[in-house]
């Protein structure tokens, strides 16, 4: 797919609205749940596609209140998982 640049401009709160083409392309419908990243100096706006992903959602935490030590939360889980259903 090639690039498509639309311009909107931001209301009195901030609020931009994503163009009817963006969204049309991309499945965002009314009630839709957005992913907003920085990258540099662009914001990349995408749908969130998986509520059930860790990846995906672990971007949602702001960086401040992220742990400061890395944790690897997929080892965990499958640690739970294994403890309780194992017979």
């Amino acid at each position: 797919m090639g690039m498509l640049s639309l311009k909107s401009r931001l209301g009195p709160k901030g609020q931009a609205v994503i163009p009817k083409e963006i969204r049309e392309i991309m499945g965002i419908r009314p009630g839709s749940e957005v992913v907003f990243e920085v990258r540099g100096d662009e914001v990349i706006v995408k749908p969130l596609q998986d509520h059930s992903s860790v990846d995906e959602l672990i971007h949602l935490i702001p960086r401040e209140q992220k742990l400061s030590d890395e944790v690897d939360f997929k080892k965990i889980i499958l640690s739970e998982v294994l403890e309780r259903w194992s017979t």
